[in-house]
């Protein structure tokens, strides 16, 4: 939602699908470099519009096709069930606003699998921890091991996915919202208690930095906001949005409850011992700036022991899907299609990620290559005490 007054948002047009390689139009217009900059002088006016309104993400608008075909009596019954939840969901925003309610109260001491949509703008990220964790539950996990999150739709956003929202507004039941102090509470209080495996799902838009180089602002100020980063979007200023970040930091707010970053996911993940097993899977675009890139960001979680992760896209690459319409990314479309073949029957920690990760690889670049977009590169790293199946890699 821009601000009154702001340059509004402008998305790329339907000739300007494929993204120069390396960048990504930011929400403001400005262009975000390879390097994790944004492009331009650094000069006060570029400050004012690099930590403008990032209540939107930074996915570039690819030609949408939807993962999988569906047979006609499968649309069928997808009709029927759109309209048996349209009579419960509302229909208004402001009435689905006050129907969406999120979870109080305290974690459960149980919890070990995490799954967290951040965005605000569209709903395929909350159809990726709902898809999950009906997946988990026929695994014969309880709900009080899974723990979800989702932050509720800005205006622009609700009314661009409106069926979709409508529809899983029942299946978000007890989720948690999705800010960066709470997840990374929760996870640092579930790492504490020494289970036997964390498993943490993040699906949002993702940034390199949210400020560019030479702008004048303090030290500390500047290593707040240059970081690569996952939109929680139930947190300050949607989780995105530089200046109010900043405003709430000026106020006493810690950095790593402001902005999930690489720095503050390790320093939750970090409580748990060397022995309990870590998996990650962050879909957005620069994802993989948490775990392999050359400014020294990764460090803080690639140091954890016991550690295997995935991320969507390279830390200079974007992702795709996370545009209204399709039901899911392409990303996390594939990975949900393909955690069943890998991970049925198993915990977590007994999954061949690394194979699982080889075999998203090929569908992503084949799809990539049909729709002439930019690869992504997804990434992979296995910590050198991570299961034996899963041999270290960053690529």
């Amino acid at each position: 939602m821009p601000r009154p007054g702001a340059r509004p948002l402008r998305a790329p047009s339907a000739r300007a699908r494929r993204p120069r390689e390396g960048s990504a139009r930011s929400p403001g217009g400005a262009e975000v470099d390879g390097r994790g900059g944004v492009g331009g002088a650094a000069t006060r006016g570029n400050f004012e519009e690099v930590l403008g309104d990032r209540s939107q993400g930074t996915c570039p608008k690819a030609h949408v096709r939807r993962i999988g075909q569906r047979t006609l009596g499968a649309l069928l019954l997808l009709v029927v069930g759109l309209v048996l939840s349209a009579c419960a969901a509302p229909l208004r925003y402001s009435a689905y606003v006050e129907a969406a309610s999120y979870r109080q109260g305290p974690l459960s001491p149980r919890a070990r699998v995490f799954l967290i949509a951040g965005g605000v703008d569209v709903a395929n990220f909350a159809e990726e921890v709902v898809i999950q964790r009906r997946f988990w539950r026929s695994q014969g996990l309880t709900d009080d091991e899974i723990a979800c999150y989702y932050a509720k739709p800005v205006r622009s956003g609700y009314e661009g996915d409106r069926r979709q929202f409508r529809r899983l507004l029942a299946d978000l039941d007890g989720c948690y919202p999705a800010s960066t102090d709470l997840v990374r509470r929760h996870l640092a209080e579930a790492a504490r208690r020494a289970p036997p495996f964390l498993y943490v799902y993040v699906t949002s838009h993702g940034l390199p930095s949210l400020v560019g180089p030479g702008v004048p602002l303090p030290p500390d100020e500047i290593d707040l906001l240059d970081n690569y980063l996952l939109q929680l979007g139930a947190g300050v200023g949607y989780g995105i949005h530089g200046r109010r970040i900043l405003a709430a930091y000026r106020k006493g707010a810690a950095a790593d409850d402001l902005l999930f970053t690489p720095r503050a996911l390790a320093s939750a993940l970090a409580q748990a011992p060397a022995d309990t097993a870590k998996i990650l899977v962050l879909q957005g675009c620069h994802s993989g700036g948490f775990l392999d890139e050359p400014r020294g960001r990764a460090e803080a979680l690639t140091s954890l022991p016991n550690l295997t992760a995935i991320a969507a896209a390279r830390y200079d690459r974007t992702s795709f899907g996370c545009d209204a319409g399709p039901d899911q990314t392409y990303f996390g479309g594939l990975f949900n299609r393909l955690l069943p073949e890998y991970a049925a029957g198993k915990a977590p920690p007994e999954v061949a990620w690394r194979s699982l990760y080889d075999h998203l690889r090929r569908e992503i670049e084949v799809i990539e290559a049909n729709e002439g977009a930019t690869p992504s590169e997804p990434v992979f790293y296995a910590s050198p005490t991570a299961a034996p199946t899963n041999s270290q890699s960053a690529g």
